[in-house]
């Protein structure tokens, strides 16, 4: 798999996975292509990395017609938004830990487009995190009430 990274996302990663211990997970995020969003290309040091210019939809889409592995987009809630709301992403993985933080960021911005996914399959870590896969099936339809 490659990456797919908002700015504070790859600089949270690359403050910790060069100089983490040795395995597979270290191992495998050092290795992937990170495909950064960012106005600051030049200031990216933790590789291998690409920015993609100003215009992150026409960057995606881009990426995403090229032959190669697949594209994980990790945290970077707003790129996630973006993702979503531009129907970008084949797939989406919902981590759920057994964690009640009370108040915090919303995941999608407001105006973000209601889509459809179907679920693809579950798993419960050691830890109790719920990991569910779903794969994207098109635009939420919806029933309004009569008037």
């Amino acid at each position: 798999f490659d990456l797919l990274l908002g700015r504070r996302t790859y600089d949270i990663g690359s403050a910790f996975w060069p100089i983490a211990p040795t395995s597979s997970m270290a191992d495998r995020l050092n290795a992937a292509t990170k495909y950064v969003a960012t106005h600051r290309p030049e200031s990216l040091e933790w590789g291998p990395f690409k920015a993609f210019g100003p215009d992150i939809v026409e960057g995606i889409r881009n990426i995403k017609s090229q032959d190669g592995p697949n594209l994980v987009l990790s945290g970077s809630s707003t790129l996630t938004s973006t993702v979503l709301e531009h129907g970008l992403a084949d797939e989406v993985v919902l981590a759920v830990y057994p964690t009640l933080l009370g108040a915090g960021k919303r995941l999608f911005d407001p105006g973000t487009p209601a889509r459809a996914f179907e679920l693809i399959s579950t798993q419960t870590t050691p830890s109790g995190i719920v990991l569910m896969k779903h794969k994207f099936v098109g635009s939420l339809k919806t029933v309004l009430p009569d008037k």
